[in-house]
């Protein structure tokens, strides 16, 4: 079992109403209908969602308990704010990413990685034999560190929208995307989401929403 914490677009919200056009879709021209739902798949799998503390099993003696308290702790502690996002390319992939100043959701990943830190498995060799050799030596001191590479300093704020896909394939895509992200109002970040993986290689689900700033200081 692994859980992460994640910003969850609300419900009735312009980009929850984005992302679910975008998953739903059969097919695209220039894109084939299973090859579509192959460059989809992981989206689907790990939600619709932007990473503020990536997935993790617990340590032996930690448990979901320690979790939702130290998340609802930070939730409490931190204002809510708002993000304005734009298609943009990410590691090789296509992502929604911030128009201006992300520090704000730079700060919160922070304080939910340090903090769920001390509550996470330490990495398997598996792991890391798995992935420490596509690392540069920073992301491997992090990963080695906090159980994922792209953390603290190496973190971009982001909803990913499929996986590396062929310069062709990646043209009908943005021919689609580029005109539906280019309407979104901005994403008012105000609640952090706990999702939970049961079984390897399930799909996550959301198992709570904890609202931002009930006891922050704007």
């Amino acid at each position: 079992m692994r859980y992460a914490v994640y910003f969850c677009p609300a419900a009735g919200s312009a980009l929850e109403a984005f992302g679910r056009e975008w998953l739903s879709l059969q097919a695209l021209p220039g894109v084939a209908a299973q090859r579509l739902r192959a460059l989809t798949a992981n989206v689907r799998r790990y939600g619709w969602h932007a990473t503020l503390c990536a997935p993790f099993a617990l340590a032996e003696r930690a448990s979901y308990d320690e979790v939702r308290q130290n998340v609802a702790d930070i939730a409490q502690r931190t204002p809510p704010f708002a993000l304005s996002l734009h298609l943009d390319r990410l590691g090789g992939f296509l992502a929604l990413r911030p128009t201006g100043d992300e520090t704000p959701a730079w700060m919160l990943a922070e304080r939910c990685v340090r903090r769920l830190n001390a509550l996470r498995a330490p990495v398997s060799e598996e792991a890391w034999q798995r992935r420490a050799g596509k690392l540069d030596a920073v992301e491997r001191d992090l990963f080695r560190q906090f159980g994922y590479p792209y953390v603290l300093d190496r973190y971009r704020f982001h909803l990913t929208l499929c996986a590396p896909a062929s310069e062709e394939e990646e043209r009908a895509l943005q021919a689609w995307l580029s005109p539906k992200a280019a309407r979104l109002p901005p994403v008012h970040i105000d609640t952090l989401t706990i999702c939970r993986e049961t079984e390897p290689g399930q799909p996550f689900k959301q198992v709570e929403r904890l609202s931002l700033g009930a006891g922050a200081r704007a």
